[in-house]
């Protein structure tokens, strides 16, 4: 099974439950989580097939497929890349990256 490395926003009485239930059954919040989003999946009734991924966000206004030439890079690039950055995100005060993140991802 291949996983995918994601970042979500789960509200903090629904992430308390997972952690409960995950130190209940001696198990990872991961394992738990993704036990249930399979029976969410198993479940739902709406789920369209036919089109692919990127017909879906087409479809949807407010969605944004990234071009995979965006995030992938070699690793010289990579690297390169890296030493642009150093020192890009030093600030007087702290920063919510997340909210920052949001605000980059939407043009703000």
């Amino acid at each position: 099974m291949s996983t995918v490395k994601t970042t979500l926003n789960i509200d903090s009485e629904t992430m308390r439950k997972i952690k409960l239930i995950a130190l209940n059954k001696n198990k990872t919040q991961t394992e738990i989580v993704n036990k249930i989003l399979k029976q969410g999946v198993i479940n739902e009734t709406e789920i369209n097939e036919n089109d692919t991924l990127e017909e879906r966000i087409n479809k949807n206004p407010n969605l944004k497929l990234m071009k995979k030439s965006k995030y992938v890079l070699d690793k010289d690039n990579a690297r390169k890349s890296f030493e642009n950055l150093k020192g890009s995100i030093k600030t007087e005060k702290s920063v919510n990256a997340v909210k920052l993140i949001n605000d980059v991802r939407k043009g703000d």
